[in-house]
């Protein structure tokens, strides 16, 4: 495998603030955080257990993993910012084609259909984002972009489902629904102010006519991917997407064991929603801050580490309501910091490039897949340790979720170790985590 360059890439001429895409990831959290937080607690009120959400989220949740057939086509048309613009539009109107469905638990294929069909969209939007953070922002700042995006996706995913629960609990999950499609629309139209640098490749400027232009530009930018996956930098680093390090999949479970720990719909909405989102984005900050001050591989270990010590804190305590309150608080406060130090690891070694989507996604699809298996284990493997054992299937879930975010940290040093056997030395300044 090759050493992948050592020069930092070159800053955009007008490069974005980091706080505007704070806003512009709230489409992505509203989505997810209907999906993973309001969903499985409408499910649990209407009798369904956890291996049942677990399906129903993870197959969801799953696209986002699949978005890599379709992703590289944001490298091939027009301007990232119109994809985003197209895509966070469509987002809105899948939520009120949701608003639309007269009982959507009662008619759980459709509305899992939808439901997959929502973070389709979303994460397009998502990826076309992405792909701005990476080559519309000074490299100095990835950490910090990072950190604002993620403390958007984390927080705004945890304050938005709680929007959507308090929202359905006063008038109903139609009005719940259109709420988000209004916060979509409004948060999304800032991406106007983005000058976007097109990247293009010697080759594609040569080429000439629409269909040589078109062959070249697919060439450049598979030559472009595949010089990433070949470095050894790039090839651990898509191992430490695969393994689940800081996944944080029981947050997307956690409103679907609530009535485990006597916790009611208040406490649901609180710890999941505005106190969760609040613990997501600070975390999410604090994480941008700390990926910008050491190696980022190495952040996103300590994250992982924190996360799984927060999932077996809470799987030994005593199962009530306030074990409910500062078990979900502190998780979500740990899967801020990862998100935030994975997302700079990943900024960094995606650059300004041909390729810049494609590689974003391909390493984001990475993680989703990690946080579909990881999300699908915690259910089907927490019920079996409470057939086995007598425990609390949240308990289960909680102890499988701590294990495997133990056994992903292991691989990420591992592949921290090999990066640090070529270059003889590992520092954080030059680091392309």
């Amino acid at each position: 495998m090759s050493a992948p360059p050592t020069s930092r890439p070159e800053n955009p001429s007008r490069p974005t603030p980091p706080w505007v895409f704070f806003f512009l990831d709230l489409q992505f959290g509203a989505a997810v955080g209907y999906l993973s937080i309001a969903v499985p607690y409408w499910m649990e009120a209407r009798g369904y257990g956890i291996g049942g959400i677990a399906t129903t989220v993870g197959w969801a949740n799953s696209v986002h993993a699949w978005k890599i057939l379709w992703i590289p086509l944001l490298d091939l048309g027009p301007f990232r910012k119109l994809w985003y613009l197209a895509m966070a539009g469509a987002t809105a109107a899948m939520f009120v084609v949701l608003a639309l469905l007269p009982d959507p638990i009662g008619n759980l294929p459709l509305f899992a259909i939808l439901l997959t069909i929502l973070q389709a969209t979303a994460t397009t939007a998502h990826a076309a984002n992405n792909t701005l953070m990476a080559t519309t922002t000074r490299f100095e700042d990835k950490g910090k972009v990072g950190g604002f995006a993620q403390a958007s996706n984390v927080g705004g995913t945890g304050l938005l489902a709680a929007l959507a629960i308090v929202v359905s609990e006063w008038a109903s999950p139609r009005a719940a629904a259109l709420a988000l499609a209004a916060i979509v629309v409004a948060s999304a139209s800032l991406a106007v102010i983005i000058v976007e640098q097109r990247h293009v490749a010697d080759a594609v400027a040569r080429a000439g006519g629409a269909w040589r232009t078109a062959a070249a530009h697919v060439g450049a930018m598979a030559r472009d991917l595949w010089s990433t996956i070949r470095s050894r930098e790039g090839f651990t680093g898509l191992v430490i997407c695969l393994a689940p390090v800081g996944c944080q999949a029981m947050s997307n479970l956690f409103s679907g064991v609530s009535r485990q720990y006597g916790a009611g719909p208040q406490l649901v909405a609180l710890a999941n929603g505005i106190g969760g989102g609040i613990a997501g984005a600070v975390g999410a900050l604090l994480g941008g801050i700390l990926a910008d001050r050491i190696n980022r591989r190495v952040a996103y270990a300590l994250s992982g580490g924190l996360t799984a010590l927060c999932a077996v804190a809470m799987a030994v305590a005593p199962m009530t309501a306030t074990t409910y309150a500062w078990g979900t608080l502190t998780y979500l406060f740990a899967g801020g910091i990862a998100f935030a130090s994975w997302t700079g690891m990943v900024l960094e070694l995606v650059g300004l490039s041909t390729a810049a989507a494609t590689k974003y996604a391909l390493f984001n699809a990475s993680m989703n897949l990690a946080i579909t298996y990881v999300t699908f284990a915690n259910g089907v493997v927490g019920e079996w340790l409470a057939r086995l054992t007598g425990m609390a299937t949240a308990r289960g879930a909680l102890v499988t979720d701590a294990v495997l975010t133990a056994l992903g940290i292991a691989v990420l040093l591992a592949m921290l170790s090999l990066v640090r056997r070529q270059r003889g030395g590992y520092s954080a300044s030059a680091s392309t985590a």
